[in-house]
């Protein structure tokens, strides 16, 4: 989460984390920032430590939590 925030920082993204919920991340993100903080998200997450398996990273949106969870 810490190489999340740190990230949309050093791209002077408007984007921001709202929530950590276990192993989920919530942010509020600028509809023109979308792809972008997706593929960084996804970057970030599936690349946080070497494991002899591979990690799996899932990224939905929506204008509400329960319409990113359709």
């Amino acid at each position: 989460m810490i190489g999340v925030q740190d990230e949309l920082e050093k791209r002077n993204l408007h984007s921001h984390l709202v929530l950590q919920i276990h192993d989920e991340l919530v942010l509020e993100v600028p509809c023109d920032e979308i792809d972008i903080v997706k593929k960084m998200l996804i970057e970030r997450m599936e690349g946080v430590m070497q494991l002899s398996v591979p990690l799996t990273v899932e990224c939905n949106y929506g204008k509400d939590w329960l319409e990113a969870h359709r």
